[in-house]
């Protein structure tokens, strides 16, 4: 496997992009920088993928249903070993395509049906919860001075926010996070085959946990969004069957705290390496929501995202042919000056930052973006609220999870006076 832990960052070539996860941030923004100017669509031989750039191809990909196929999203980057599928049919593991990769008849109305539990109103009432949650971190690290606030602040936070709408214990944090971490070594990963094996068991523990919790809810329903989709089905299949809301409940826990956690840590480390930015935002909380999402923009977690073409389409004058793999890399799009002025340039007072694809585009849209941006706010009026000095630690390596597909750092030390 190609190394570049030494490459200079203007050198980098544009096929590292089939190694995104490991580069340094400033080396993958060097990358993207250079294959939107040099080869915004270009065919990465070693993993069958066509790399697309700029922002206008990428909402063209991820809008346009009737040339380009989501079944694809979830697919490992490296087909799974006989021993691999053995097992999960094994542990009766049957999950089936709902909706980030479901292009099925059923996806608007599954969609839909969830969108109406998954509420304005159930978000408002997670707020209380999610800012004792941030302050209750803050409280416990507070007077050390020092922090790694992946570890002790955004890690686990989303997860504990996701679990709390999912109505699951506290308790069972530890195993969740767990198993959605070994989901995403294998579907994102180039894990070995031992380590394959480990993460198949981990994900039918996670599939075996959801059926039980539907279950739980049909017998006894509580204040949670399994419940509320139960009561949105009214037992009409019609609506929602069991078995869409199982498979809902599964994609949610597994999707809907990962990005989180490293949306967080990645607002963070801009706004902390954009000083005057930290301290717009510490002396006019106003700011905060733009600044959320001008750091969606300028870093988004979410590396890239996988279409199938079903047709030859020609992007940026490339033909890419029928039946191609397609990722898009969203934070390419999402600095595109051809898109946004000065898109290399991080701007809170930015005035079309919500123009960025960091949440998707089109009918595949992500669902949590609502709470996601609630979350992050809550985040960033603590901490430049209760910790204005906060500034990083020295001599740290920034380097980011090692995943293709989401991108944050492993630690983020941080220090205050």
């Amino acid at each position: 496997m190609t190394d570049f832990s030494n490459v200079s960052p203007e050198r980098c070539p544009v096929s590292a992009l089939s190694d995104t996860f490991h580069l340094s941030n400033e080396q993958l923004e060097a990358v993207f920088r250079k294959a939107r100017t040099e080869s915004p669509v270009a065919y990465l031989e070693d993993i069958d993928f066509w790399a697309v750039t700029r922002h206008e191809d990428i909402k063209h990909v991820l809008s346009d249903k009737e040339k380009f196929s989501a079944e694809i999203t979830l697919m490992p980057l490296a087909p799974l070993a006989p021993e691999i599928r053995n097992l999960l049919e094994e542990r009766n593991f049957s999950p089936r395509p709902t909706l980030s990769n479901n292009e099925r008849e059923d996806h608007e109305r599954i969609r839909r049906n969830t969108q109406s539990a998954f509420s304005p109103a159930r978000n408002k009432k997670l707020e209380p919860y999610i800012r004792k949650l941030v302050n209750d971190a803050i409280n416990r690290f507070e007077a050390d001075k020092r922090a790694d606030l992946v570890r002790q602040m955004v890690y686990e936070l989303p997860a504990l926010v996701l679990f709390k709408l999912l109505g699951i214990p506290e308790e069972d944090v530890k195993n969740i996070k767990m198993w959605a971490d070994s989901r995403l070594m294998l579907s994102f990963g180039k894990p070995s085959l031992a380590e394959q094996l480990v993460a198949a068991g981990h994900l039918a523990d996670y599939w075996d946990y959801c059926l039980d919790l539907v279950k739980k809810r049909m017998e006894a329903p509580m204040d949670d969004l399994p419940s509320d989709m139960l009561a949105v089905r009214a037992g009409d299949d019609r609506i929602l069957t069991i078995e869409d809301i199982n498979n809902v409940v599964f994609g949610l826990l597994l999707a809907g705290h990962e990005t989180t956690t490293n949306m967080s840590a990645n607002a963070i480390l801009t706004l902390l390496q954009e000083r005057n930015s930290w301290e717009m935002i510490v002396s006019d909380p106003s700011r905060i929501p733009s600044a959320v999402e001008e750091c969606l923009r300028f870093r988004s977690s979410v590396v890239a995202w996988r279409r199938l073409a079903k047709t030859d389409v020609t992007l940026s004058g490339v033909l890419v042919p029928a039946g191609s793999k397609v990722l898009c890399f969203l934070p390419a799009g999402n600095r595109d000056e051809a898109k946004f002025e000065n898109g290399e340039h991080f701007d809170i007072n930015r005035k079309d930052v919500r123009s960025h694809i960091s949440f998707g585009f089109g009918r595949h849209f992500c669902l949590g973006a609502p709470l996601a941006r609630l979350e992050l706010q809550v985040i960033l009026e603590a901490l430049s609220k209760r910790l204005p000095g906060l500034r990083l630690a020295r001599e740290q390596s920034l380097m980011p999870v090692e995943t293709v597909q989401f991108r944050g750092p492993k630690e983020l030390w941080v220090e205050w006076d």
